[in-house]
């Protein structure tokens, strides 16, 4: 991006910031961790994220025969989910070695193990042949590919010709940001670990430099507020730090995203979309 954040987070950031929090989100999200799809029908925050799982599946076509990559699986909710529902067979990777330990628990639990596989790798050095996959996709966890443009090369090489990448992700609606806006983008993203952003026009021009065609995108936002509310409304339990952050500038912290999250989207600095492509 041409603006640039005070703070850069390594692999080891983003490690640590799952460990101590991720646990919350399990809890009170579900296995699916993201922010789901609302829409007439969906009644709580664990239906739109299966939701947005099955609107993302539309998108790119998952069949019983497909091989699908799921990059930044998490704990395994969307893998479980597609072997239950498609029968298909599905590696998830991660960079977080617990997450990865709790998707195969819930793989075995479900009975889909055999269909199944989980793996600690990181999704921007894929250690897989060229053309494995049928499908690569991730659910909110392509945000922390840094850079991105290397990431969708990647994920080009190990697509089968006629393989399809998808995502569902919060993405960055203005190439540059200064001001206030630019204190919101940075104290949202720094309390996620979170080291950039792309818009909707540069992932379009990533995914062409990378060979892709049928190139698509989809925003979404209107249908992710209602959980970029709740989330806001969760961040009052840590008003005490908004309060000292506006006096003492003090570091970003998790739940600092919380409340930022929402002005950018509010604000339109940022928005949330589909995005998916056919090699």
């Amino acid at each position: 991006m041409s603006w640039k954040k005070k703070v850069t987070w390594d692999n080891n950031d983003v490690i640590r910031y799952y460990h101590v929090s991720a646990w919350a989100f399990e809890k009170l999200w579900g296995p699916d961790m993201h922010y789901g799809y609302w829409e007439k029908g969906v009644k709580n925050q664990r239906q739109a994220s299966r939701r947005m799982n099955e609107k993302l599946v539309e998108k790119i076509n998952i069949t019983k025969d497909d091989y699908v990559l799921d990059a930044g699986c998490g704990i395994g909710g969307n893998a479980v989910w597609l072997a239950q529902t498609y029968g298909c067979k599905v590696v998830g990777v991660s960079i977080v070695a617990e997450q990865i330990e709790k998707a195969k628990e819930r793989a075995k639990a479900a009975g889909v193990d055999h269909l199944c596989e989980f793996l600690v790798m990181d999704y921007m050095n894929l250690k897989f042949p060229d053309e494995t996959f049928t499908v690569v996709m991730g659910l909110e966890s392509i945000c922390y590919a840094n850079p991105k443009n290397e990431f969708t090369k990647g994920v080009y090489r190990v697509l089968k010709p006629g393989g399809r990448f998808g995502m569902a992700d919060g993405l960055a609606s203005k190439e540059a940001y200064v001001g206030k806006e630019k204190r919101i983008m940075h104290r949202w993203m720094d309390g996620w670990k979170l080291n950039n952003l792309d818009t909707p026009t540069q992932w379009t021009q990533y995914a062409r430099d990378a060979g892709f065609n049928s190139i698509n995108y989809k925003n979404i936002t209107k249908n992710v507020m209602p959980s970029a509310r709740i989330l806001f409304a969760w961040s009052f339990f840590s008003i005490h730090w908004h309060i000292l952050d506006r006096i003492f500038s003090i570091d970003a912290y998790p739940s600092d995203a919380l409340w930022y999250q929402y002005w950018a989207i509010k604000k339109k600095l940022a928005e949330y979309g589909m995005f998916w492509a056919v090699k």
